[in-house]
């Protein structure tokens, strides 16, 4: 390993940049690891294309960008209590301070400690061949799972995971998915997953509603327009679905979603 790599930053002027940097050396607690994938985030485009308008937590300060990434340990520091060199892991992409109320139960994002920073906003992220992060943020990533699989998991899955827990999806539940992008897909997949007994998708897109379908993560799809909840009403009895999630961020699809939900 040489002692320099190139890392991906993003000026906010619709262009990557690509400067060399130091490869880090891990601290206490701290891992090196080497990148294996890193997907991109609807909040890196905004980053990319529409300046940087993310606020505090949002706030991206000139770091190496990318906070989805997954990869192998091939350098730990002192004090490693769980992780070693080998394994396969996912970084949250949200670092807390580890000892606030929020990061004690798990919600690491609602920390409001000064210490808090996010991978790829406010310390160096994935878009990089190595990646500096503490082993507390570290999650094992399973040998059935690519690297791709696990750079998709702790924010674009993990967001859609707690949000089903928050709501609750049984057997007993037709389900809407409206907005059937990568966060959409993911809802369709663990809501069946949890055992709804029905999944409906919703798109604009026709090529995102077939990909649903050919996934067999959606029962039935429709293409968004002005009978679409009359279509869901038919579909459910008339009654509507018992839990409706919004993937669209679209005021239209918001409201697709509450009009189509049981009441």
């Amino acid at each position: 390993m040489g002692n320099l790599m190139k890392a991906a930053y993003l000026p906010g002027n619709s262009t990557v940049v690509l400067k060399e940097v130091e490869i880090p050396e891990p601290g206490h607690g701290q891992v090196l690891i080497r990148t294996k994938a890193s997907t991109i985030c609807g909040s890196d485009i905004r980053a990319i294309y529409h300046e940087h308008l993310g606020k505090g937590p949002e706030g991206y300060q000139n770091k190496i960008a990318g906070h989805e990434p997954a990869g192998q340990i091939v350098k730990c520091g002192p004090g490693m209590r769980r992780f070693k060199e080998g394994d396969r892991v996912i970084i949250y992409h949200i670092s807390g301070c580890g000892l606030c109320i929020d990061c004690r139960m798990g919600y690491m994002i609602s920390c409001t400690s000064p210490l808090r920073a996010a991978y790829g906003w406010q310390r160096d992220g994935g878009m990089a061949p190595y990646i500096l992060a503490d082993e507390k943020d570290l999650v094992p990533l399973p040998d059935e799972l690519t690297y791709t699989d696990g750079a998709q998991i702790a924010c674009g899955f993990g967001t859609v995971y707690e949000g089903l827990e928050k709501i609750g999806i049984s057997g007993n539940d037709a389900v809407l998915v409206v907005g059937l992008g990568p966060v959409g897909l993911a809802t369709l997949m663990l809501a069946r997953a949890m055992g709804a007994q029905k999944l409906i998708g919703v798109d604009v897109v026709k090529e995102r509603c077939e990909l649903a379908l050919e996934k067999k993560l959606a029962d039935q799809v429709f293409i968004s327009g002005p009978d679409t909840l009359d279509k869901i009403l038919s579909l459910t009895g008339g009654h509507g679905v018992e839990r409706a999630v919004d993937c669209s961020g679209n005021s239209a699809g918001r409201q697709l979603a509450i009009r189509a939900t049981r009441k």
